[in-house]
């Protein structure tokens, strides 16, 4: 009996576990697939660049993010060196590929689930080009370097200093110009300069002889330095002209021209005596060159035959300032 009623008292719990209802589920909605897109229509909720284009045609696409482009393809001011000059972007190398970014467009939810989808556009500026723009519209706005110089001007050597130029930077200018068309953050855009060197930096070396006034002048180093002279006497002048060094020589050995006035004199060697004194300075003009003298009181007459004259002291001093190929003027 205990058994029994133990499980006589068991079975309606029993009942009740098997009696509960099974628990409710939602119901599903059935799927609808997407209608497909219409044949030559974007997708609805794409963009170019930014541009809405969804449900255009290509054409219209082109034409909607054209317009939005427009201001990209206006021309802008740069400004060189004070002149301003308006560049067109079309013409300096900047292309915008939108009908590559149309085609993209078209392809966006044909093929996969149509989702919101920007399209870039690619943009870019042939450097070459750019660079070509920019150095055809800003000639004529660079300042030449000026070489030192030294020349002859009524008697005188006029030495003119160095004078440094200025050019439009044409690499950074392209570089300032493709960011302008790329960015559009400013309407001018001013372009860079660079420092252009002489070159020539220091007034070159020359020796001017004025027969007339018996004296010779060297310029070395940017500094003019003077010495009197004796020059060739009326019957053998000292020639006229534009001539160069050509040979340099210490404590030289006086060797007699092939000249009448020289006929049946020998050789002299170094040394007190010598009509060359302690160094030659020969030149172009054959026969013809500066040397130093023993007979110091000829300084500042016409006495040589041809040779331009000097103290010995004064040609050692010449000899230090000059080199071969250095310019000789004798007028």
């Amino acid at each position: 009996m205990g058994v029994v009623a133990a499980a006589a008292a068991l079975a309606p719990v029993s009942g009740a576990l098997a009696q509960s209802p099974p628990a409710a589920t939602a119901p599903v909605a059935p799927t609808t697939p997407a209608a497909p897109l219409p044949p030559g229509i974007i997708a609805p909720g794409v963009t170019i660049a930014g541009v809405p284009v969804g449900g255009q045609t290509a054409a219209q696409a082109r034409a909607t993010v054209t317009t939005a482009f427009a201001p990209r393809m206006a021309a802008f001011v740069v400004v060189a060196r004070g002149k301003r000059i308006t560049l067109s972007p079309r013409t300096s190398g900047y292309t915008a590929d939108i009908p590559r970014a149309v085609k993209a467009a078209m392809m966006v939810g044909r093929s996969k689930p149509n989702v919101p989808t920007d399209i870039p556009v690619t943009e870019r500026v042939n450097n070459g080009r750019l660079a070509a723009v920019i150095r055809y519209r800003t000639k004529g706005r660079d300042v030449p370097a000026r070489d030192a110089s030294t020349v002859v001007k009524s008697n005188r050597l006029v030495m003119t200093k160095a004078r440094a130029g200025i050019a439009i930077d044409v690499p950074g200018a392209v570089t300032r110009v493709r960011a302008q068309m790329l960015n559009r953050r400013t309407s001018t855009v001013p372009l860079p300069t660079r420092r252009v060197r002489a070159a020539v930096a220091t007034p070159p070396d020359a020796i001017l002889i004025v027969r007339s006034s018996f004296r010779l002048t060297v310029a070395h180093n940017g500094r003019l330095r003077a010495f009197p002279v004796a020059v060739g006497q009326p019957a053998y002048p000292t020639p006229y002209g534009n001539f160069t060094v050509t040979d340099m020589q210490r404590n030289p050995t006086w060797y007699p021209p092939d000249s009448r006035w020289a006929a049946g004199l020998g050789p002299v060697p170094p040394g007190a005596g010598n009509p060359l004194g302690t160094r030659w300075i020969g030149t172009s003009a054959p026969g013809i060159g500066m040397h130093g003298t023993p007979s110091s009181y000829s300084i500042g007459t016409r006495a040589s035959h041809g040779c331009i004259r000097m103290y010995i002291g004064d040609a050692e001093r010449l000899f230090e300032l000059t080199s071969v190929g250095t310019p000789v003027y004798i007028r």
